[in-house]
């Protein structure tokens, strides 16, 4: 303790001597990091950099990526409607643009729209919808038949008046109606067309087409995918898409990209609410500028260069080790504000020059501060040694910034106050809480044995703690990605998070399928149609009926300005002796067009006509159809299931909601009990989550076992140590037992929150035992600076993490809240309970002084 002291007593003494010079050297060591950490600041997402992966379920994966690269880093893009045609022309024109963006994008790949399956579409449908389209072609057979031979507006209305004439129905009432429709779309200017496959196929379900995108990706940037997604976004922004048509992006790039956005933003936000809390704190309880100027000051310079150390030693950020920027406020002003309250204590005594001030708080508070830095940095080098990589450059960065704080809060804030000079005199002590601790203390069997059962009762609750490994639990449940992906699962469509085998022989489907946790699962022989010689001998019925459409191989629109105007006067003249209702509305619009200009008339034939003709091309192909062998399949389609050296990818889709963890977890071990090898992304989550139990197991006991060993050596007395470290189990249990009764599980970020309890809390335990080692009771330790900067910088770091719970981002919102709820109960414990406990140890004068 002694040589401790004196160190630091005597390096104070110098910088205060030489102030002006000092606080020069540190502007201008800090002005060169800040540089550092402007300009190499990066950050990482990428969740293999995270963690060490070297396990079997690693290798499996990594087998898989080989074999079908194109599956795996991807982003989908998804087109949603309620019209097919609509759907497929907006896909069309999506593919079309990315394709053009060959510096974003590796591979392009819309399966639902390749061309072979459109015109294979029939030999595709189950025999129920095969069936209805076969019935809709044959109702449709006297319009297109008419519209083969000749393919204009003179043809239609003619076709019309015939069908009134012999009062045919269908398809009657569907050529009316769209008539109408586009008649009026042109009459008011608004252009459109029929989508006549709405018409042939059956349509009343939301429709969706889903592109797979492989990016170029680099995740050494500060926003690997930015460019990328702003791309994305800028090119949806762009598209003229079809009425009702919505495009969404979803996948691992943009789950994982807007996972840094909101990161990035919380961050941002929190740490400016954290400022401002901070402002807030020190104004009420400080109520110095020139304190509370050094304070912020310090923390400023703090963080700039822990950044710049990051960024020099470690290399870049990840969005866990992100989280010490806002941390730092917390634990930063813990120091500054120990050693800026005792430095005002001095000045209260007056008659006493700012260096005999800075030695008088360095003798009282240096050895706590220094034991706080040491303590707290080896609480976060617990984290090192853990295959959490994530988490040990977070352990790295922290343990150095703990030795920043350090450093700064006896080099930068003695030479600041050796310059700006001492605060004004203000009142330390807090009254209230010394008439607290007293009545404590009159009843101390009844407050020891309220503890003793409270911390039983939250030990029981905390033991029932629940850890959900997925990482969809640390993203934004309204992001876009997300929304998107619910849906897709709920529709029961492919997305990332779904099971997949790798082997060289066909896997027995039905034995999988067998499985209650199993939708479906799709393997290679799946592309090739089902119950296909039904299905050829319906399409040689349409083939007989349609012989005409195959005769002519070219359809196009017919130039006919004089001819349909007749036909459209003779047209309404057959309406008007019919006079049905049925048919009020296309009298109307006839009569509308009657004095339309001739462009008019041509845009009507084109909506009308101009899609109706593409579909009667695509019958002409689609008659003409043989039997599907896999070979001819499209080697884009073969690709995703054969890969490059001929493994074989049988999918496996899960039958619940995986969002939800148990029920990843059963779709997991299920499958696996029948495919030891399955692998997918859901597998490498579980994977990791099993690796970041174990490093936290460990992080928790090295944090534990070095903190006691430091405290130990010390203090040199294993009581003292031990009621140091009471607070800190108490706090840790309380949080986690409150964490149960609130439903809130473990995730893989605040996860990391147990060890930080021991790495946080262990500086506010040192500073009132050394403190009240020092002063021998209870009543002087209340009236010191201590319990005053213990409750401030307790504050404020709660500020600090209640600004974090508010991030989008879910991972940092858990911590900032489950830190916010842990440090309250250390402040309550703290304050409170550990001089009660310090009072029935019987550490008083006598014991006190005899502490080396």
């Amino acid at each position: 303790k002694i040589f401790m002291t004196a160190l630091l007593v005597k390096w104070v003494n110098l910088v205060g001597r030489h102030a002006r010079t000092s606080l020069l050297l540190i502007l201008s060591v800090t002005l060169l990091l800040a540089w550092v950490a402007v300009t190499q600041f990066r950050i990482n997402s990428e969740l293999s950099h995270l963690i060490d992966q070297t396990s079997d379920w690693r290798v499996d994966f990594d087998r898989f990526g080989t074999e079908f690269p194109d599956l795996i880093k991807t982003a989908v893009i998804v087109v949603k409607g309620n019209s097919i045609g609509a759907v497929e022309e907006a896909t069309k024109s999506v593919v079309a643009r990315l394709e053009a963006m060959d510096t974003f994008f590796s591979n392009v790949a819309a399966p639902g729209s390749e061309p072979f399956f459109r015109d294979h579409a029939l030999l595709y449908m189950d025999l129920d919808q095969f069936d209805d389209v076969v019935d809709r072609l044959a109702e449709a057979q006297p319009l297109i038949s008419r519209v083969v031979q000749d393919a204009g507006l003179t043809t239609v209305f003619e076709l019309v008046e015939d069908a009134v004439e012999n009062d045919t129905g269908a398809p009657l009432d569907t050529i009316t109606k769209n008539l109408v429709i586009t008649g009026r779309s042109i009459l008011q200017g608004e252009g459109g067309k029929v989508r006549w496959v709405d018409e042939f196929f059956t349509n009343s379900d939301t429709r969706y087409q889903l592109i797979f995108v492989k990016p170029k990706s680099t995740f050494d940037n500060t926003l690997p995918d930015a460019q990328l997604m702003a791309g994305l976004r800028e090119m949806r922004a762009e598209l003229s898409l079809p009425h009702g048509v919505e495009i969404f992006f979803t996948g691992e790039i943009p789950l994982q990209h807007e996972e840094i956005e909101a990161a990035l933003s919380g961050i941002t936000t929190a740490g400016w609410l954290a400022l401002g809390l901070l402002l807030l704190v020190l104004i009420v309880g400080v109520r110095s500028g020139k304190i509370i100027a050094a304070t912020f000051s310090m923390l400023g310079i703090g963080v700039l260069w822990t950044s710049a150390f990051a960024m020099l030693a470690v290399g870049e950020y990840n969005t866990l080790s992100i989280v010490f920027v806002v941390m730092f406020f917390g634990l930063g002003v813990d120091f500054a504000l120990h050693f800026s309250l005792r430095f005002q204590e001095a000045v209260n005594r007056g008659d006493t020059s700012t260096v005999q001030a800075l030695t008088l708080t360095t003798q009282s508070v240096g050895r706590a501060i220094a034991l706080c830095s040491i303590t707290t940095a080896v609480g976060f080098l617990g984290f090192w040694p853990t295959a959490y990589e994530g988490l040990a450059d977070l352990g790295v960065i922290s343990a150095c910034g703990m030795v920043v704080a350090c450093f700064l809060t006896f080099t930068y804030l003695p030479a600041f106050y050796g310059v700006a000079g001492q605060p004004r005199a203000h009142e330390m002590d807090l009254p209230t809480s010394e008439g607290i601790v007293h009545w404590l203390l009159a009843r101390k069997g009844w407050v020891l044995g309220s503890v003793a059962v409270g911390g039983t009762i939250a030990a029981i609750a905390a033991s029932q703690a629940s850890f959900d490994y997925s990482v969809l639990a640390i993203k934004d449940e309204k992001s876009e990605s997300m929304v998107a992906l619910r849906t897709l699962q709920q529709e029961g469509l492919s997305t990332d998070y779904r099971l997949v085998v790798v082997s060289d022989e066909p896997v027995v489907k039905h034995t999988i399928e067998a499985l209650a946790v199993v939708q479906e699962v799709v393997v290679p022989g799946d592309l090739v149609p089902e119950q296909q010689d039904e299905k050829l001998r319906g399409i040689e019925d349409l083939q007989f009926m349609y012989w005409q459409l195959l005769e002519h191989s070219d359809v196009q629109l017919t130039d006919e300005r004089e001819e349909v105007g007749q036909a459209a006067l003779d047209l309404a003249e057959g309406l008007r002796s019919k006079n049905h209702p049925q048919f009020a509305e296309l009298l109307h619009v006839l009569e509308q067009f009657s004095v339309r200009s001739d462009a008019d008339w041509r845009a009507w034939q084109e909506a009308f006509l101009i899609d109706l003709i593409s579909e009667v091309h695509w019958l002409q192909r689609a008659l003409l159809v043989e039997e599907v062998a896999f070979d001819d399949l499209p080697p884009s389609s073969r690709s995703r299931l054969i890969g490059e050296t001929g493994m074989q990818l049988a999918v496996i889709k899960p039958a619940e909601k995986i969002v939800e963890v148990d029920a990843l977890s059963r779709f997991i071990n299920e499958v696996k009990e029948l495919h030891p090898h399955v692998t997918g992304r859901p597998v490498v989550e579980w994977g990791v989550g099993r690796i970041v139990i174990n490093a936290f197991q460990q992080a928790l006991m090295y944090a534990f076992v070095g903190i006691s060993l430091i405290l130990l050596v010390t203090l040199r007395r294993l009581s003292t140590a031990i009621l140091i470290l009471c607070p800190l189990v108490l706090a840790a249990l309380c949080t986690f037992g409150l964490g149960v009764a609130l439903n809130m599980p473990l995730n893989m970020a605040n996860i990391l929150v147990l060890p930080l309890i021991f790495g946080l809390g262990v500086d506010n335990g040192i500073h009132v035992v050394d403190r009240f080692m020092g002063e021998g009771d209870v009543d002087h330790l209340m009236h010191s600076s201590t319990p005053r900067a213990v409750l401030l910088s307790t504050m404020t770091t709660i500020g600090a993490f209640a600004a974090l719970s508010i991030s989008p981002h879910m991972g940092t919102a858990s911590i900032g809240l489950l830190l916010t709820i842990a440090i309250g109960f250390l402040l309550v414990f703290t304050i409170f309970l550990l001089p009660v406990l310090l009072e029935v140890r019987g550490l008083g004068k006598n014991q006190a002084r005899s502490v080396p």
